[in-house]
């Protein structure tokens, strides 16, 4: 046999090899599907820790009143303490897509969508990395400790979408600064889908704002010219435009403002104050808040003005409300790895090309070889999760919502004026819409210190709390058993104990 008759077999066997690795997952589609079965699937809480938080339940009815009614709210339909006032639906989308997923596939959708969002938030921050030309074993590292830092706001909310789309527009940003294309200008509607489905929506038109004010500085002391500037200046404008195509319009920034710079809400409402650095998530985040730091000075060594302005203004937007925490981890992220992976190329130098160090450097090569984006694969994986996965919560969590005595007592509870918890508020429009009215839910930007304090009152059992129950002509109440309310009524020969458990009591006048 001739060695021409040899070689045949060989040269077509490597077209039909390249087809078939493509047709294999890459490693970004593991690494998603990692993500999905490490938070959700491995563990007991997985789903469920998703809607720990009564607001699902909230923003899923103000969706349903929206399909309803065929409008979005003006007035306030909830309460029976500030009926028919002006109420900002302003994450009136968020509602909306909740609503439809919860009557497509029930509680599940939301808690897959929520998911999904979360996994594809950090593949966004690993590719962000890579691009960038971080070290592949180091930004999956990052990741992973990103994730613990940001699970602090894993819940079914409209804020999941701004944790996606910071990580898609600073991906967008990165690419455009490196080489041009169109495609970054799919930043505008990006944005006013965003000013539609949650409030963070501020946080493009400061990343913009920053990202004009460091390429100014390099125009002027870099003399790297001004098309930069004007680049990012018009996208500013019009992402700034954009966020005006909202029911609410201009005002809708007044009202942001206005609730944001609100001393009360500040001082009573958990997400708005400083963090507290008493949990695990918190040192995660400890941690990448001084490698944020420590990565500013060779930003600034390389005129990287914009990245560390990045860096340091929402640093210290994560100090002053646990709220930002989130989205300083994944701007900052991405330039962490970057300074990470310098770090380690001189140490690996310093080791020769024998060392352990050398070793990782190869076997980060060889990772990021694989890090391709995703293919149909991590589409698949997502719809074989929806059909095969048995344990998606059909309830609001039972660690933290009174299910079976709002179960029992539904009809009685949807018919009456009820004095409950803001999250528990939440939890009787969840189950009993659309004739549930509640004292407070957690609308905290729409009842504010009016209805704020006087439910603090009442909590607390504080001097005037009967008048406060006589005056919205309260009829029951469903408190947690630990409350001061809650020994206060039973003292108080005007109620009486209609059911109980370990979690909750009813009371009824």
């Amino acid at each position: 046999m001739a060695a021409s008759d040899l070689a045949i077999p060989t040269i077509r066997a490597a077209p039909a090899k390249a087809a078939f690795s493509r047709l294999l997952p890459s490693l970004t589609d593991v690494f998603f599907f990692a993500l999905l079965f490490t938070l959700f699937l491995s563990v007991p809480e997985g789903w469920d820790r998703l809607v720990w938080d009564g607001d699902t339940g909230l923003h899923t009815r103000t969706g349903d009143y929206i399909l309803d009614h065929g409008a979005v709210p003006t007035t306030d339909p909830f309460s029976f303490t500030k009926p028919g006032e002006r109420w900002y639906a302003f994450q009136w989308l968020s509602g909306v897509t909740f609503a439809l997923l919860n009557r497509w596939m029930g509680l599940k959708g939301i808690v897959l969508l929520t998911g999904v969002l979360i996994a594809a938030t950090c593949l966004v921050l690993l590719r962000n990395m890579v691009w960038r030309g971080a070290n592949a074993l180091i930004s999956i590292v990052l990741v992973l400790i990103a994730t613990n830092a940001i699970s602090i706001h894993f819940h079914a909310r409209p804020h999941i979408f701004t944790l996606f789309f910071v990580a898609v527009a600073q991906y967008l940003i990165a690419r455009d600064q490196q080489r041009p294309s169109g495609w970054f200008w799919s930043i505008v509607p990006l944005t006013l889908l965003w000013a539609n489905l949650h409030s963070g929506f501020p946080v493009i038109l400061v990343m913009l704002c920053l990202l004009v004010v460091g390429q100014g500085i390099d125009a002027v002391f870099q003399k790297t010219g001004w098309s930069a500037v004007r680049r990012y200046a018009l996208a500013l404008a019009l992402c700034a435009a954009a966020t005006l195509v909202n029911p609410n319009g201009l005002s809708l920034y007044t009202h942001i403002s206005q609730f944001l710079n609100n001393p009360w809400v500040l001082e009573h409402v958990d997400e708005y104050r400083s963090p507290v650095f008493r949990s695990e998530a918190m040192y995660y985040y400890l941690v990448l808040l001084f490698a944020g730091i420590l990565s500013v000075r060779g930003m600034i060594d390389r005129s990287e003005w914009a990245q560390a302005l990045w860096i340091l203004f929402f640093g210290a937007a994560s100090l002053v409300s646990a709220r930002h925490v989130p989205i300083f981890v994944i701007v900052a992220l991405p330039f962490i790895a970057v300074e990470a992976t310098a770090l380690f190329d001189a140490f690996a130098r310093s080791q020769g090309p024998k060392s352990v160090a050398a070793v990782i450097q190869d076997v980060a090569a060889r990772t990021l070889a694989r890090l391709q984006p995703v293919s149909i694969w991590s589409p698949i994986a997502v719809v074989a999760v929806a059909l095969l996965c048995t344990t998606f919560p059909s309830d609001l969590s039972a660690k933290y919502f009174p299910r079976a005595i709002v179960e029992r007592h539904a009809s009685e509870l949807g018919a009456g004026r009820v004095f409950t918890t803001d999250q528990w508020g939440d939890y009787l429009l969840w189950k009993n819409y659309p004739r549930q009215k509640v004292f407070i839910d957690g609308r905290s930007d729409y009842f504010q210190e009016g209805v704020g304090n006087e439910y603090l009152r009442v909590y607390g059992a504080e001097s005037g709390w009967r008048n406060t129950l006589d005056k919205y002509q309260v009829g029951m109440a469903l408190v947690p058993t630990d409350i001061p309310l809650a020994a206060a009524l039973r003292a108080d020969t005007a109620w009486k104990v209609v059911d109980q458990d370990s979690k909750a009591i009813l009371f009824r006048r």
